[in-house]
């Protein structure tokens, strides 16, 4: 894990690009609230008594637990919130919960019935979920190997078990007795203990995460919008009725200019340090092509429609691309959102599960934004 400088330095960062973009996308969360971890899972599978056994005493008598409920406790601080069994009516009030969490424990039995709804949502969810096989026999079959934001697969026995014990003596004779297996929290435990240590690191990629889908979201659906062809016929009537040459780049220009504003405001996306360089080249090749067309002279109005023509194409192109780096260069310069997550799985060491879970978070090269 990387030292708290790296750390400091990225949420300094996030939160520069997040009040740089307020007023675009809304105030998102300011991270003041307590490390917090949800607990869920189907019906009867142990996510109560599971919190029984992580907080003691808990304040609740059994079976009065009214879902969801949250209890914090100060040492270590953290927020815990144990919701309804999974069912179809209970969804919103998962999903509300998961979206206070930093962490998620999922709870199933052995062999895993979990609905596969759930199993879903969570790995939309993106944020990290540690699998919790509550055993109700003996040794449990192999652990998966992090996959994902599954950072990891425990197994814990929550209640004493009696198992079969079978006894061969040497003279044949065969006896069957019984062991009790006492119950063991320690795997949990002990992984819980070291994702408190990365607490803010953890907060600081899932604030990243939150910021880089909103992102993408609001882009995709700016995007959507046509595109306006108010400049396009204006920059087609200006280039119509000018005589040519330089006279005709300066309104070339100007046009492109208003237009290119207009659009950031229309489409409510910014200029950003990352798309200015790409817009200054489209501007350049939309405007100056109208005067390396020439003088209208002899030929009149044919050199003039076409003036006229190649300036709505031009204005209708500059648009098209202007769209596509306000869009992508909100997220992907210096500090957004997607660029600082992979400054993040650069600096991870291959083979950790945070290493793991950031690289499922990072979009693929030259992606789409997504709906």
């Amino acid at each position: 894990m990387s030292d708290a400088s790296f750390w400091q330095s990225m949420e300094t960062r996030r939160q520069a690009h997040a009040q740089r973009y307020q007023s675009w996308l809304g105030k998102g969360s300011d991270g003041t609230s307590p490390f917090t971890v949800a607990i869920v899972g189907a019906p009867g599978v142990g996510k109560s008594t599971l919190l029984r056994q992580l907080i003691h005493p808990l304040p609740l008598a059994v079976g009065a637990t009214p879902w969801p409920v949250s209890i914090f406790t100060p040492e270590p601080p953290v927020l815990w919130i144990d919701t309804p069994g999974w069912i179809s009516d209970q969804a919103p009030a998962i999903q509300s919960a998961l979206g206070q969490a930093d962490i998620c424990l999922w709870v199933v039995t052995q062999p895993d019935t979990a609905p596969p709804e759930l199993a879903v949502m969570l790995k939309d969810w993106g944020r990290p979920v540690v699998k919790v096989i509550n055993l109700q026999g003996g040794a449990p079959l192999a652990l998966d190997p992090p996959h994902g934001n599954r950072i990891a697969t425990v197994a814990v026995r929550l209640f004493p078990h009696r198992q079969p014990l079978r006894r061969e003596w040497p003279d044949g004779r065969v006896e069957w007795d019984a062991v009790t297996l006492a119950a063991d929290l320690t795997p949990l435990k002990t992984l819980i203990a070291d994702l408190l240590t990365h607490q803010r690191a953890i907060r600081t990629v899932n604030q990243l995460l939150a910021m880089a889908v909103q992102e993408r979201q609001w882009a995709h659906k700016q995007g959507q919008m046509p595109v306006a062809w108010a400049p396009v016929l204006v920059k087609s009537l200006l280039l119509t009725l000018s005589p040519g040459g330089w006279f005709s780049l300066g309104l070339s220009v100007s046009t492109d200019l208003v237009t290119l504003i207009l659009l950031s405001r229309r489409l409510h996306l910014p200029f950003t340090r990352h798309g200015i360089n790409r817009l200054l080249a489209a501007l350049l090749l939309s405007s100056a092509t109208a005067g390396w067309l020439g003088d209208v002279g002899e030929f009149g109005g044919i050199m003039a429609l076409g003036h006229g023509l190649w300036g709505g194409l031009t204005s209708y192109g500059l648009q098209r691309v202007a769209r596509t780096y306000l869009q992508q260069g909100l997220t992907w310069q210096a500090d957004g959102p997607d660029q600082l997550l992979r400054q993040i799985y650069q600096q991870l060491a291959p083979g950790t599960w945070f290493h793991t879970w950031v690289a499922s978070l990072l979009p693929p090269p030259n992606a789409a934004p997504t709906p």
